[in-house]
Order: structure tokens, then sequence, then C-alpha cells
């Protein structure tokens, strides 16, 4: 199974664009999150970001036990992964496996709007 290779889903995000940002830094450093409920003790993390025109996310990180999921709702985002810059458009997903340094951007002149879930390994939960 090729992890890195996009995906096509469908996602409806319109529900998050009915109020303010959990966190905003669209004025310092062009990121929106919106955090998704979760269920009591859930080891799950999810989200909405929007990311300005330009902007870049986290620095380069890694997992220990996590994989981390992220859909393109609209815009583009490239997640830097294995030493490349994959890039995603609309419908597009791609899994980062846990251990995996990885970091994203938006390289466009348009904002992007993305959904990222991070999930701990099957393995770890047994």
């Amino acid at each position: 199974m090729n992890f890195y290779a996009p995906q096509q889903v469908t996602l409806n995000l319109s529900h998050v664009a009915i109020r303010e940002a959990d966190l905003d830094l669209a004025a310092t450093c062009g990121i929106k999150y919106w955090f998704l409920p979760s269920q009591p003790n859930s080891k799950i993390d999810s989200g909405v970001v929007w990311l300005a025109a330009g902007a870049s996310g986290t620095a380069l990180h890694t997992h220990g036990d996590e994989s981390e999921y992220f859909s393109v709702e609209y815009g583009e985002l490239e997640i830097f992964v294995d030493d490349r810059w994959i890039r995603l458009t609309p419908g597009q997903s791609i899994t980062v496996p846990s251990g995996t340094p990885h970091t994203l951007r938006n390289p466009s002149s348009h904002p992007c709007l993305y959904y990222y879930a991070i999930t701990p390994d099957y393995a770890s939960l047994i």
C-alpha cells in the first residue's frame, strides 16, 4: 500500500464556518484552527485548518505512535514527506505514517482549507 498516494475523498466542512476559529493566528502566521469535538478519553485529534496564501504550517516534525491524515477541501496544500513535496488539491488526501518527518505549506496565491486527523497506530491500541 502506498501511504503517500493522493486519494480522492469528499468532505462537507460547511459547519465550521458558522463559528469563530478556536485558534486564530491569521494576523501573525496566516493560520486558523477549528478543533473538532471528540469522544471523552479519545486519542484522536482532528480539526479544520485555514491556511493563508503562501503560509506554512508547523516546523518539520514527527508523531511517534500516531499517523496524520490530511484532506483538502479547497485551495492547494503541499505536504513535505520523504524529502519531497506532495501537492494536494480539493478532494485529495494523504496519510503520513507515524515516525515520518513532515510539514506543510500553501504555495499558491489563494487560501487553503483542509481537514486533519491525528490517530494512534492500531498496534498501540491493543
